[in-house]
């Protein structure tokens, strides 16, 4: 077996490991989670079990995703319990590297574990038949399992029945039904969790920060929803130690920090990191340990009257808060719009959705294209070539939220210039201008043109038409429409 953890609670010692199963043996190797209870009284049994505990239960730990068919996190890494709650440990696993890749967080109760202990144990009557579960009949008096006194008067029935049934035949389910947190492609080894409340509010708040083999540390938070039911997310991802294993992790309360040990350093994180984390309204809200101040427009740790909403129950708190910004642009050019100079890790997979509030389409969702609108990696949009048709408010939103704002005016008076002297400045601007104002000119031309070009073309085959256009560098471009090659 694999020791992850070990706790003294009560009349009992809890263990938890992983282990080959040996109610999985006939249908091939797997490796369960198990918690392993022993009385702290427990000191052998006289003639049978005087080396061994007369005590040992074992039962599996299920942590899994429901459904018809459910995908099951078989190998426990690490165990955890509040200092302040000895009815609740948390717990990381993993699926077998063997496989799909894969991580969850499941917590479970005390109660629950209680209640495996209390039911069925179960055997194997043969090695080829079926684990069963042991019918009541067969279960000796005192119940095997339950704390005495004194183990060495424990009866032979007692002591021969555990030795050969320490196995419990109900798994220990996880809280909820469902697993905390469970990522693919990642391998969750260490964990700890701080409780944060607010009683004047009567929030209560789990943050999970959970390491990986990679030298990374995932920080999630658990919630009441809407439904008074638990969710929860991620909320931001630490580069601790670049491909290093994390082999420790401890939570100090009384410093407030985060202490975390790979095999050649050992790093002290703050719990609260509002401004050095976040620089925008709508990740710092979600942050129990922060809240949004609008007098200074920054993220500070959370006091009343700060904005949070660590819930998602009001998806527009942040739209007075948000970056605005006015851009001018001139005809042709192209502009990025962009919330983030670098999109940070969790929002990297994350839709956004921009949209465009025109004076002829009103508002409406812009839809990505290689000629007019592309996305950029980072969430921005890139609008090319614009024209006045492209003038207006462009708003980014990310899950029903407002990320930011931009304001595009499109100046048909002036290009961008050269910086070489005002009087160049003015006459390349100028001559920009007009050389816009020809080319729709010219496009009108050709559309109201283009029937009598056509039918022309057709009745003269020989007819060539040449058009010239020129455009001197001077501060009075020159339009020349030349027919008189026509034959």
């Amino acid at each position: 077996p694999n020791f992850v953890g070990s706790f003294d609670i009560g009349e009992h010692v809890y263990f938890f490991f992983r282990e080959i199963a040996v109610e999985y043996i006939n249908c091939g190797k797997a490796v369960y989670s198990r918690v392993a209870r022993v009385c702290k009284k427990d000191t052998g049994g006289k003639n049978i079990l005087n080396q061994n505990w007369a005590t040992y239960l074992k039962a599996r730990l299920n942590c899994s995703i429901a459904g018809e068919f459910p995908f099951y996190f078989n190998e426990i890494q690490d165990v955890y319990q509040m200092p302040t709650d000895k009815t609740k440990f948390y717990a990381t696993f993993t699926t077998s590297t063997n496989g799909l890749v894969g991580s969850a967080v499941c917590s479970f109760s005390l109660g629950e574990i209680h209640g495996a202990f209390s039911g069925k144990f179960k055997e194997q009557a043969t090695s080829n038949s079926a684990w069963l579960p042991v019918m009541s009949s067969k279960i000796p008096e005192p119940r095997p399992g339950t704390c005495v006194e004194d183990t060495t008067t424990l009866p032979d029935s007692v002591l021969n029945f555990i030795r050969s049934h320490p196995l419990m035949d109900r798994a220990v389910g996880h809280d909820y039904g469902n697993p905390v947190f469970y990522k693919r492609d990642l391998i969750l080894t260490k964990l700890v969790v701080d409780k944060i409340t607010i009683d004047i509010l009567n929030q209560e708040y789990l943050v999970y920060y959970l390491a990986t083999n990679e030298g990374r540390v995932y920080k999630v938070v658990q919630y009441a929803g809407h439904d008074g039911q638990p969710r929860s997310k991620l909320l931001d991802i630490f580069d601790v130690a670049p491909n290093e294993p994390i082999q420790v992790m401890r939570l100090s309360q009384r410093y407030r920090s985060l202490y975390i040990g790979t095999d050649s350093r050992i790093k002290q994180i703050d719990l609260v990191m509002c401004n050095r984390r976040y620089d925008s309204c709508y990740r710092c809200v979600q942050d129990p340990y922060c809240g949004w101040d609008r007098d200074s427009a920054s993220c500070r740790p959370y006091q009343l009257g700060f904005l949070q909403d660590v819930g998602n129950r009001t998806s527009d708190i942040c739209d007075t808060n948000v970056m605005r910004k006015k851009i001018i642009v001139t005809f042709g050019q192209s502009v990025h719009l962009g919330c983030f100079a670098r999109v940070p890790e969790i929002l990297k997979y994350q839709p956004v959705t921009w949209y465009h509030h025109s004076k002829e389409r009103g508002r409406y969702e812009v839809r990505y294209s290689v000629t007019k609108h592309i996305e950029t990696s980072e969430g921005g949009l890139v609008v090319i070539a614009i024209n006045e048709s492209d003038g207006g408010r462009y708003d980014c939103y990310l899950g029903g939220s407002l990320l930011c704002s931009f304001s595009l005016v499109v100046d048909a008076h002036r290009c961008t210039a050269p910086s070489k002297g005002n009087d160049y400045q003015k006459i390349y601007s100028d001559w920009c201008h007009e050389f816009e104002r020809y080319k729709s000119a010219l496009k009108r031309w050709e559309a109201k043109q283009s029937v009598g070009f056509v039918a022309q073309t057709l009745s003269s085959p020989n007819v060539e038409f040449t058009l010239t256009f020129l455009v001197p560098f001077s501060n009075s471009p020159t339009a020349m429409f030349d027919d008189s090659k026509g034959q």
